[in-house]
């Protein structure tokens, strides 16, 4: 049974406005998308093709001009009062802009813990314990709950950002982007801990992004978007081959792994220094 269902998706921006003649910008256009519990799929393109707005109207973030957006048997757009709030804890959006998710007067462990205090019975300290446990698994430590988060690096603030979203143990969780900014081998080892708790949890993940290579590491499926439609949706198996220009673009765009591995090494042997 698909967890996510998308049918003849499309949306439709007004432009235009006192000085300017009105119209309308169609940005997607009969979208059909399947997403089952526990699968990860990348979703790639060019800018301006679509993909973060597709990330808000999986995520009930906006209404589709047409078409309808299925979680669990449910219209999204139809969700009111408790229906609703049960579709917010099970989906959870990350974007690139780390520092945004934070209030900077605030700890990173009072941060994380924020999804808990509204969506959850946890006691305060449950909560606290659940905050680290949960940068435990995003490769942090528990003095950084306790740090603003200003003083955190931008690597260490996307893990917490990360750390955040899944603190309520979401079964959908959307990449917007989140990883672009953070080197290579920091990319890969959070694609590893997340693939872990895709495995064991059954957490179905949207990696959002313009990287095939990170794509062909962590999603067993990938969808191109091209101009607000679906111009590719194909496995993840051996090596990829796209018939649209468009796939081929993003495939020739892709960095060697030798740097990639190059990078992890140069990490395992720090590790070992220190």
């Amino acid at each position: 049974m698909s967890l996510l269902h998308v049918q003849q998706l499309s949306h439709r921006y007004r432009t235009g406005g006192l000085l300017r003649k009105r119209g309308w910008l169609q940005v997607l256009d009969g979208i059909d998308l399947q997403l089952q519990a526990g699968e990860s799929i990348g979703l790639l393109g060019c800018s301006g093709s679509g993909k973060s707005t597709l990330a808000r109207l999986l995520l009930g973030l906006e209404t589709p001009s047409q078409g309808q957006v299925t979680f669990a048997r449910q219209a999204v757009s139809q969700l009111r009062g408790e229906q609703a709030r049960a579709f917010q804890r099970t989906v959870q959006l990350v974007f690139q802009d780390a520092p945004g998710a934070f209030n900077p007067q605030r700890s990173i462990g009072w941060s994380i813990a924020e999804p808990l205090r509204h969506l959850s019975d946890l006691s305060e300290a449950a909560q606290r314990l659940r905050a680290i446990e949960l940068l435990e698994q995003m490769g942090l430590h528990a003095e950084h709950a306790e740090r603003l988060p200003q003083q955190l690096s931008g690597g260490q603030l996307q893990r917490a950002n990360i750390a955040r979203a899944l603190a309520i143990s979401p079964k959908l969780v959307v990449l917007d982007e989140a990883l672009s900014n953070l080197d290579r081998v920091l990319q890969l080892q959070l694609l590893q801990r997340l693939d872990t708790l895709r495995r064991d949890n059954g957490t179905a993940f949207l990696l959002i992004s313009h990287d095939l290579s990170l794509v062909r590491h962590f999603c067993q499926r990938v969808v191109v978007l091209d101009a607000g439609r679906i111009v590719e949706d194909r496995a993840v198996e051996g090596e990829l081959s796209f018939e649209h220009p468009v796939g081929r673009q993003l495939q020739a765009a892709v960095l060697p792994e030798r740097p990639a591995r190059r990078g992890a090494q140069v990490s395992r042997a720090f590790h070992r220094s220190h």
